[in-house]
């Protein structure tokens, strides 16, 4: 019986996709080709931030104010999940206020929203494996579109 090829079909493609994976692997992480003043993200916080045992809050001069403020109302996990910018934090408190009652937050406000940027800011999340992300060239940013 001659030898056919069709046999190792199945030898080929899994070395194809063996391949593959191992050089998505091999791929650099995205914060290293763009630095954190052009894409406007700050790295992930570090595990080493002590957490409050109650809450998971960083611990932090503001965090009784945070405490006090925002866990009022929703439960921590909520501040946890979310990674915004100054801007949308403020559009958050002043939807919270609109919307759900939040008491203005008077001279606490600035220290409250340094705290959350600091600490629950926007995140470069590590390389995930996936395709690395598109960035806007240069010439198109400076085009003004």
């Amino acid at each position: 019986m001659p030898f056919q090829h069709t046999h190792y079909r199945w030898l080929l493609a899994s070395l194809c996709l063996w391949l593959c994976c191992a050089w998505v692997a091999r791929q650099p992480a995205p914060n290293a080709l763009a630095s954190p003043a052009e894409t406007g993200l700050r790295p992930v916080v570090a595990d080493s931030v002590q957490k409050d045992p109650e809450t998971g809050l960083a611990l932090d001069a503001s965090l009784p104010l945070v405490k006090g403020q925002c866990t009022a109302c929703h439960s921590s996990k909520l501040i946890l999940q979310s990674h915004f910018d100054r801007d949308k934090w403020v559009e958050r408190i002043r939807w919270m206020q609109r919307t759900q009652k939040l008491w203005d937050l008077g001279e606490s406000e600035p220290a409250i929203l340094t705290y959350l940027t600091t600490y629950y800011g926007p995140q470069k999340t590590p390389f995930d494996g996936r395709r690395l992300p598109l960035t806007t060239p240069r010439w198109y940013r400076s085009a003004g579109r």
